[in-house]
């Protein structure tokens, strides 16, 4: 027992490191993205269609080509940790049902139980509903992403059509 445990121990600290390096490189590209924004919003203060068309023009690559390369990571370290997390439900202790049984199945929006002496009726039952399943953390980076895609696409196309007028 004494080994499934220490199995155990080791997997979920696997898992904590790739959530941790998930988060840590969310954090260098959202630097990087207002890094980018503020030296487009300081090209715009004072904008002259002529001479700053082409470094909006570059900015706007290179913002795409960070943004690209952050989703890509995100998507990446997001198949790692679902990949720790089922590290995690193999290697826990069988009667202890925390991460394989009642985690996976709550995650799933089945309704889960806890009926401990002590606890309030209210706070017994939990279950995600359909909108908190969809409207999970991971998603809203996802889409938060692809707006900045979006964003920096616009802007090259704004570009591109003020360099061709």
């Amino acid at each position: 027992m004494r080994k499934d445990k220490e199995k155990y121990s080791a997997a979920l600290s696997l898992l904590f490191y790739e959530g941790e390096i998930a988060w840590q490189m969310n954090l260098l590209f959202i630097a990087l993205n207002v890094g980018i924004g503020t030296i487009i919003g300081e090209s715009l203060k004072d904008f002259n269609i002529h001479k700053g068309q082409y470094l909006l023009l570059a900015f706007s690559i290179i913002g795409i080509i960070i943004n690209i390369a952050w989703l890509c990571t995100f998507r990446r370290n997001n198949k790692y940790y679902h990949f720790r997390m089922a590290q995690a439900r193999n290697a826990e202790p069988k009667e202890w049902k925390l991460l394989r049984k009642k985690g996976y199945n709550f995650s799933k929006g089945i309704g889960i139980l806890i009926n401990e002496k002590g606890i309030l009726n209210e706070d017994k039952l939990h279950k995600l509903n359909r909108f908190d399943q969809i409207a999970s953390n991971k998603r809203a980076i996802e889409i938060s992403i692809l707006l900045f895609v979006f964003s920096f696409v616009l802007l090259l196309g704004l570009c591109i059509y003020s360099v061709c007028r």
